[in-house]
C-alpha cells in the first residue's frame, strides 16, 4: 500500500511535505486502506490523481515539463524516475483515463472507445484450474502461496547479497586505499597510475611466483640501488705481475754461494764490520796515496794485500748482490705505482664489494712488500759478510693470490661498468620487487586469503538463494502464463460491454443508453460503440458522459488484465455534472462492487481491493462516502483528507472533525445540544456553551420546520416552539429567551457585558432532548446513533 507522499513540484503542488502537513497532535498520519479526499474545484484533486496515473501508465501527462515527487509504499520508495519500473498495480479513474479510453465522449468524429474483455461463458474445468493456480500463487501480503515464498526469498537473497557486497566492497576499499594512498603516493614505487587493478595484478604475481618477503638488508640494498645515478665507465685496469719466484731464486743463489779470499787477512775475517769498512774504502781510495781517514801515506803493498784478500770471485759476487738488491728495490718500488680506481666511481651497490677486494689486495701487497723486504735484508747481510754463505730464507710466494685478487678487482670494475648499461632495468626490477614486498606484507596484515574465502562463502550462499529465487520466479511466471492462457480462452469483449450495460441499467436505470461490442471488419478486431436505443448515441449530455465513463471504469476493473484484490484503485470525482439521485447511485455502485467486503469460507472478510482512494468536491457525495463499508483497524482502516489550494500550492491535510464526523449540519447541531446537558462539560468545553444559543436556534428552526412546515404568520417561531414543548410554559419561555438572546446581541448590549449563566443551559438542553424523545422516540434513537451514542 501507499503510505504517504511528498510533492516538491508537480502541477499545482509545490514544496508539499507530508510530515509537515498531515499530522494530528504532532503525530504524522498515513494513508489507510480506504481513503476519502474532499476538495473544492481547482484545489488539486485531479493533480493528485495524475501522480497515481503516471505510476499506472508509466508516463507523465502532457504539459508537465518539471515533475518531482516521492511516493512511500510498503515495498519500495518511488520517485518520478521510477514510474515505469515499479511493482505497484494501480488503476486510476480521472479525466485522463476518460480521454485515453473513451475519447468518443470528447470527440465524436474521431474518438473511439477502447474494448476490454472479461471472463466469458462458463467453463468449469478452466475456471477450476484458474482457481487452483490463484490458490497456488497465493498472496504475498497474506503470506500465502508461491508469491509469498518468492517475496521471502527475495528478501533473503537481498540480505545475503547485501552482506556479500558489503564484504567485497570493504575489501575493495582496503585494496583501493592501499593502492592510492600508500603505493601510488610513494616515489620509491614510481607509478602515478597505480590503482586497484594494478594491486590485484601484483597479488596474482605474488601467488603465481611464490614471492617471499625481503629481509631488511635486502630492502635497504634495493632502496640504495633506486638512488643511484648513471656513472661513467671505469677505464682503469688494475695491472701488476709479481716476480716472486725469480726474485726468491736469485736471492737463494746469492746467499748460498761459497767463496774464499786468495791470501786472506785474518783480522778482516774476524771483524766483519772492519772488513766491510775496508771493502767500501777501497773504492774510495783507489788511485790515492794517502788515507782519507787519518791522512797518512798508504803503504806501498796495501793494494796487493787487499786485492789478494778481496779476490775477483768476491767482486763478482758483490756485483751480483748489488744488482739483485736493485731488482728487489725496483719490485718494492713498483708496488707504490699499482693504481686502483677511486671508490667514488663505483655504484653504491657495488662499492662494498670493491672496498672489500681493495682492502684484501692492499693487505696482500703489504705482505708481498714485507716478503721482498726480508729478501733485501738477507742480501744486505751477505753483502756485509761476503765470504760467508747464508741459510735459505723463509719466503711466502703470493704471486697466485695477487693475480687472483687483481682478476677479482677487474671483474668488479666490469660489473660496475655493466651496471651503467643495465641501471634503468635493474632499478625497475628493484622497484617491482620492493612494491611486491610491500603488497605481500599488506595482504598478510589484512588476512587477504581469509577475507577472500569469507567472500567466496557469502557469494556461494547468494548463488544458492539466486538459484532458488530463479526457480520460484520461473514457477510464478509459468503459473501466470498458464493462467493468462486459460483466461484468453475465456475472455470475451462482449461480456465487457454487457458488464457496462449492467451497471448502466441496474444502477442508474439508463435503459436508453448502452454499450455494444461490434466487429471492425477493416481492422479485424472488436470495437465498442455507445448506442441510444438502436442508434449510435451522439450529443450526449455531460451527466450521461460521466455515467457511461464511470460504469466503463468499474466494469474494466473486471477485465482479464486486472485483479482488483491486488490493485490500488484511485477514483477522482466520479459525480461531476450528476444530480443528487445519480450521485447516490454512484455511491451504491462503489459500495456494491468495490467497498463491501466478500466473505471467506471461514467467515472472515476479504476485501476486493488492496487500497482505495476516492476524491470529490461534492458535499452530498461526501455524505454518502462516509457510509462506505470501512475496513477495520486490523485490515488497514479508513481515513479522511482535505485537499486545499493555498496561496502558491495545493496541500493535503487531515479532514477537520466538523466535515469528517457529521453527515449533515443538522446532526452536528443536535450533537452540540446533547453534549450541553451536563454542566460539568463547561469546565473543558466552555466554547460549546458560548455557541449554544446559535446552535439551539438553528437546530430548532430546522427541526420545527420539518415538523410544522405551515407558516403561522407573525411570531411563527414562538408559536411552533410552544406547540412542540406543550404545557411547560416556564421552560418553553426560557428556551425561547436563550434561543433569542444568546444568538443575538443587537439591541441587548448589556447581555454582552456579563458572562453566560451556565446553569440555565444544561437545563434547556435536557428539556429539548427529552421533549424530542417524548414526542418521537424512534427519531430520537436514530439521532443518538448518528452521533455515536447508544439509545
Amino acid at each position: 500500500m501507499i503510505k504517504r507522499l511528498n510533492i516538491p513540484n508537480f502541477g499545482s503542488f509545490s514544496g508539499f511535505d507530508w510530515k509537515n502537513s498531515v499530522t494530528k497532535k504532532r503525530d504524522v498520519r498515513e494513508f489507510k486502506r480506504l481513503n476519502i479526499l474532499f476538495g473544492r474545484n481547482y484545489s488539486g484533486k485531479t493533480t493528485l490523481s495524475r501522480i497515481f496515473r503516471s505510476l499506472e501508465v508509466g508516463r507523465f501527462p502532457p504539459y508537465y515539463p518539471v515533475t518531482e515527487f516521492e511516493v512511500f509504499a510498503d515495498s519500495e520508495p518511488l520517485t518520478q524516475d521510477d514510474i515505469s519500473s515499479h511493482s505497484l498495480d494501480i488503476r486510476v479513474y480521472n479525466t485522463d483515463f476518460v480521454k485515453e479510453n473513451l475519447s468518443f465522449l470528447t470527440n465524436e468524429n474521431e474518438g473511439r472507445i477502447s474494448p476490454f474483455a472479461i471472463i466469458g461463458s462458463e467453463n468449469k474445468e478452466i475456471e477450476e484450474r484458474i482457481r487452483r493456480i490463484n490458490e497456488e500463487l497465493g498472496d504475498s501480503e497474506q503470506e500465502t502461496g508461491v508469491k509469498y515464498r518468492l517475496v521471502r526469498m527475495q528478501k533473503e537473497y537481498s540480505e545475503r547479497k547485501r552482506k556479500a557486497d558489503e564484504a567485497e566492497d570493504n575489501l575493495k576499499e582496503k585494496l583501493r586505499q592501499h593502492a592510492n594512498q600508500v603505493i601510488k603516493k610513494d616515489r620509491v614505487y614510481g607509478d602515478a597510475n597505480y590503482n586497484i587493478t594494478a594491486i590485484r595484478t601484483d597479488i596474482k604475481t605474488i601467488r603465481r611466483e611464490s614471492v617471499t618477503a625481503l629481509e631488511p638488508s635486502e630492502v635497504d640494498e634495493k632502496n640504495k640501488l633506486l638512488q643511484e645515478k648513471p656513472l661513467s665507465n671505469i677505464n682503469t685496469k688494475v695491472s701488476f705481475t709479481p716476480k716472486s719466484k725469480a726474485l726468491y731464486e736469485g736471492v737463494v743463489e746469492i746467499l748460498s754461494a761459497r767463496i774464499k779470499p786468495s791470501e786472506p787477512i785474518q783480522y778482516l775475517l774476524d771483524d766483519l764490520l772492519l772488513q766491510t769498512w775496508v771493502r767500501r774504502g777501497m773504492d774510495y781510495h783507489r788511485n790515492k796515496e794517502f788515507c782519507g781517514f787519518c791522512g797518512q801515506d798508504l803503504p806501498r803493498d796495501i793494494w796487493e794485500k787487499l786485492e789478494a784478500h778481496f779476490s775477483e770471485e768476491s767482486s763478482d759476487l758483490e756485483e751480483k748482490i748489488k744488482k739483485q738488491i736493485e731488482v728487489l728495490e725496483r719490485e718494492i718500488e713498483s708496488l707504490s705505482s699499482v693504481d686502483l680506481p677511486n671508490e667514488d666511481r663505483f655504484y653504491e651497490s657495488v662499492r662494498p664489494k670493491f672496498r672489500d677486494a681493495a682492502e684484501k689486495f692492499h693487505k696482500t701487497l703489504k705482505s708481498y712488500r714485507s716478503e721482498n723486504q726480508e729478501l733485501l735484508t738477507s742480501l744486505e747481510a751477505r753483502q756485509d759478510d761476503i765470504f760467508t754463505s747464508k741459510p735459505q730464507p723463509k719466503y711466502n710466494d703470493l704471486s697466485e693470490e695477487i693475480s687472483n685478487q687483481i682478476r677479482d678487482l677487474n671483474d668488479i670494475v666490469k660489473l660496475n661498468n655493466r651496471q651503467t648499461e643495465t641501471l634503468s632495468e635493474d632499478q625497475e626490477t628493484a622497484r617491482k620487487e620492493l612494491r611486491l614486498n610491500n603488497v605481500l606484507n599488506f595482504i598478510n596484515e589484512i588476512g587477504l586469503s581469509y577475507k577472500e574465502e569469507e567472500i567466496s562463502n557469502l557469494k556461494g550462499r547468494v548463488e544458492e538463494s539466486e538459484e532458488i529465487l530463479a526457480a520460484l520466479d520461473s514457477h510464478v511466471r509459468e503459473l501466470k502464463e498458464e493462467r493468462e492462457g486459460l483466461q484468453i480462452k475465456l475472455r470475451d469483449e462482449r461480456r465487457g460491454a454487457d458488464k457496462v450495460n449492467e451497471y448502466l441499467n441496474h444502477s442508474f436505470g439508463l435503459d436508453s443508453l448502452s454499450l455494444r461490442a461490434e466487429e471492425d471488419e477493416v481492422e479485424s478486431k472488436c470495437v465498442f460503440r455507445i448506442m441510444r436505443g438502436k442508434k449510435p448515441a451522439y450529443n450526449m449530455s455531460e451527466g450521461e458522459c460521466s455515467l457511461v465513463s464511470f460504469c466503463y471504469f468499474m466494469a474494466k476493473l473486471e477485465d482479464t488484465e486486472t485483479r482488483k484484490e491486488e490493485s490500488i484503485i484511485y477514483v477522482d470525482d466520479p459525480v461531476s455534472s450528476l444530480d443528487s439521485n445519480h450521485i447516490f447511485f454512484v455511491f451504491s455502485l462503489i459500495e456494491s462492487v468495490l467497498a463491501r467486503p466478500e466473505k471467506n469460507p471461514n467467515g472472515s472478510n476479504r476485501h476486493r481491493y488492496k487500497q482505495l482512494f476516492i476524491s470529490t468536491h461534492n458535499l452530498d457525495f461526501l455524505k454518502y462516502l462516509k457510509q462506505l463499508s470501512s475496513p477495520g483497524k486490523n485490515n488497514g482502516g479508513m481515513e479522511f483528507f482535505l485537499v486545499e489550494k493555498e496561496e502558491i500550492s495545493s496541500s493535503l491535510r487531515l479532514m477537520p472533525k466538523y466535515l469528517k464526523d457529521y453527515q449533515t449540519e443538522f446532526i452536528y447541531l443536535f450533537h452540540q445540544i446533547y453534549r450541553c446537558r451536563e454542566a460539568e462539560a463547561s469546565e473543558e468545553n466552555h466554547q460549546m456553551f458560548y455557541s449554544f444559543g446559535n446552535n439551539l436556534r438553528k437546530f430548532l428552526e430546522a427541526y420545527l420546520f420539518y415538523k410544522y412546515p405551515y407558516r403561522e404568520g407573525s411570531g411563527d417561531a414562538s408559536k411552533k416552539l410552544h406547540r412542540f414543548f406543550g404545557e411547560d410554559g416556564t421552560t418553553t419561555a426560557l428556551t425561547d429567551r436563550i434561543r433569542h438572546e444568546l444568538s443575538h446581541l443587537e439591541g441587548i448590549m448589556e447581555r454582552g457585558m456579563r458572562p453566560i449563566d451556565i446553569p440555565e443551559l444544561p437545563r434547556v438542553a435536557s428539556f429539548v432532548v427529552d421533549t424530542i424523545k417524548e414526542k418521537d422516540e424512534e427519531q430520537y434513537n436514530s439521532l443518538l446513533r448518528s452521533i455515536g451514542e447508544s439509545p
